[in-house]
């Protein structure tokens, strides 16, 4: 008697999902055993040549300072701490430069098929300059632009509020007060309710037909939500500081100070990011059906009620993808601060190697990078995911 195994009425040797399972299931021992291999080796590489190594130093004072901050430090905090200093400072870096990458990128990319023949040569030119330049020599180039600037007093100023010299940007800046915290739980509460009004009028955008501005809609819930609360606490939650001159020598105090190293760095990855993410925005702008646009043009729509309800809305499925991966590589590319000099977690690593174990000090360093990036690509893979089900 012939025993045969199957899986709803089919072989399991032929069946799809059990193949698949099983495929998966084989590759994730090997990638495991193949992990597993590499640690052992590097155990015993260690052990074998006496390469300092261990967490200890972790506890110590790191007795070293850090240049700028965005959490309050001492050179007597322990080097654990002087790590979450470090990984913020990327972070911030990493923040900023994503959000206003990606502004600019849409913003060239959209231009680039521009029927105005100047601006979208202009914005092809921006491209393949910033595209085709290494970025190390890019930061090279702003920093030592920066550095040429004239001193504090006499840089240049916009406003009153605005100072731009060789010490770096100032600018005005949020500072908390006493009734900031509840004031951010409010508004916190208002973007859950605003999430809520949004969906609600899309519905009834789509139910009836008529122009609901579900995104508008959730918007001045939120700006309107937080324009009563900031009033009804009865204090300003926020107060804005002004940057101005001070002293025999014009120091700038207030406000908030961007290093010439960081103004370098952001600068530099701001202009080389986003020449990629144009492109990006312009292949996926692109890939929409030329049919559609003129099907909005005899609806009456206007070219940018076009871009906002047609074109682009299709065209982040294809977009988003790589949009990701651009993300990714600004956090990266992040550590190239080391070559001019601002305190990211890479130049704050390698300082810290001079007294503790650099093995674990890179291997620190390379798991904070990693929960970086696959933060990114969740995030991204999720709102992609979503866009693929209900169209942005």
């Amino acid at each position: 008697m012939r025993l045969s195994l199957t899986y709803q009425g089919i072989p399991i040797w032929r069946h799809s999902r059990v193949l698949g399972w099983t495929a998966q299931i084989v590759s994730g021992i090997v990638v495991v055993a193949a992990v597993a291999f590499f640690i052992a080796n590097l155990a015993n590489a260690i052990d074998e040549r006496d390469i300092p190594f261990g967490w200890s130093f972790l506890n110590r004072e790191y007795s070293t300072p850090i240049s700028e901050h965005l959490l309050p430090y001492q050179e007597s905090d322990t080097f654990a701490y002087a790590f979450l200093v470090a990984a913020i400072n990327t972070l911030m870096v990493s923040i900023v430069g994503v959000i206003l990458a990606t502004l600019l990128g849409i913003v060239v990319g959209a231009v680039q098929l521009s029927g105005n023949w100047v601006i979208s040569r202009v914005a092809t030119v921006y491209v393949e300059v910033f595209r085709n330049v290494p970025l190390l020599v890019q930061l090279f180039f702003w920093y030592i632009l920066l550095l040429g600037l004239p001193r504090v007093s006499e840089g240049f100023v916009w406003l009153d509020s605005f100072y731009l010299s060789n010490s770096g940007l100032s600018l005005p800046a949020p500072r908390a007060q006493e009734m900031a915290v509840p004031w951010l739980l409010a508004v916190v509460v208002l973007i859950a309710i605003s999430i809520g009004v949004r969906a609600w009028l899309a519905r009834r955008e789509e139910r009836t037909g008529k122009p609901s501005y579900p995104l508008l809609g959730g918007v001045v819930v939120v700006v309107v939500g937080a324009i009563v609360a900031w009033f009804a606490l009865g204090g300003e939650p926020f107060a804005i500081s002004v940057p101005h001159p001070e002293g025999r020598f014009g120091r700038i105090v207030d406000g908030a100070t961007l290093s010439t190293e960081l103004t370098a760095l952001l600068m530099g990855l701001i202009m080389y990011t986003a020449a990629f993410i144009a492109e990006i925005v312009r292949g996926g702008l692109q890939s929409v059906s030329k049919g559609q646009t003129e099907a909005s043009r005899s609806l009456g729509l206007g070219t940018m009620e076009t871009l906002r309800y047609i074109t682009f809305p299709q065209a982040l499925r294809v977009i988003v993808p790589p949009l990701i991966s651009q993300y990714l590589n600004l956090t990266k590319n992040s550590s190239l601060a080391l070559a001019i000099g601002y305190a990211d977690l890479t130049s704050v690593a390698k300082t810290m190697t001079q007294t503790a174990p650099a093995v674990t000090i890179f291997l620190i360093i390379m798991l904070i990078y990693l929960s970086y990036s696959l933060t990114y690509s969740l995030i991204g893979n999720l709102y992609n995911r979503y866009i693929q089900f209900t169209g942005g």
